[in-house]
């Protein structure tokens, strides 16, 4: 490829203009899907309340569970 690449820095420049534009969205799976955890049965974090089947919620460190619309909890 040469422009002072080694080769290993040229493969890969290779690569990251041939992976560019690539479409790597999961073809069987509607763009309208959420892209949200569930973690139902789970205690939310930030209000205490139960996360439920239907709602989206997000990982709070290690361990927790938060809805979605709740705050981060100090």
């Amino acid at each position: 490829m040469g422009y002072g690449y080694s080769p290993l820095q040229g493969y890969v420049a290779g690569e990251s203009k041939r992976l560019e534009g690539k479409d790597f969205s999961d073809p069987d799976r509607d763009t309208g899907e959420d892209h949200f955890s569930h973690a139902a049965g789970r205690s939310c974090v930030s209000c205490g309340g139960a996360i439920g089947a239907g709602e989206p919620a997000r990982r709070r460190g290690e361990t927790d569970w938060a809805h979605d619309v709740c705050p981060v909890a100090d």
